[in-house]
């Protein structure tokens, strides 16, 4: 006699759908930011926020992108800095054309893995949902066919 236990093929375990901490702060950029990013040096296309912005910067002085009087002036007009910031010009004063240029052009490691996480969730989920009512069925219908 033959036995099956549907709480075991019921259950799931969203340990599988989280995410480690040290995955938060990586990000990858867009294909006109990564170019920027290693001509300033940068190799690899994953990065943290911090490094992102330590090879702007290094881009914008190897570039000489900046004012020479007056240095929080940087002035990317025919760049493809400027480009992606769709800006001739911008002061570091004010970082926020900057900081809107990433939030378009940065994907976190995090909203990649979330994103790919969540579907293998729902599909997972959806597949002990198939295997629950599959084992249910049978015991409940065919099982008892078995010993007539």
């Amino acid at each position: 006699m033959t036995s099956f236990s549907t709480s075991a093929q019921c259950s799931t375990s969203d340990s599988a759908c989280r995410i480690s901490p040290g995955q938060i702060n990586q990000v990858r950029p867009k294909l006109p930011l990564l170019k920027i990013l290693h001509a300033a040096g940068a190799q690899g296309e994953m990065f943290t926020v911090k490094e992102v912005m330590h090879y702007l910067g290094q881009y914008i002085m190897v570039k000489q992108l900046y004012d020479q009087q007056e240095q929080h002036m940087v002035y990317c007009g025919g760049d493809l800095l400027g480009e992606l910031l769709g800006r001739q010009s911008f002061s570091v004063k004010d970082p926020s054309p900057l900081y809107d240029m990433l939030r378009k052009n940065l994907v976190t490691l995090a909203t990649a893995t979330t994103e790919m996480g969540h579907l293998f969730c729902r599909i997972s989920h959806a597949l002990e949902l198939a295997d629950c009512i599959l084992v249910i069925l049978f015991n409940v219908f065919l099982y008892p066919l078995y010993f007539w």
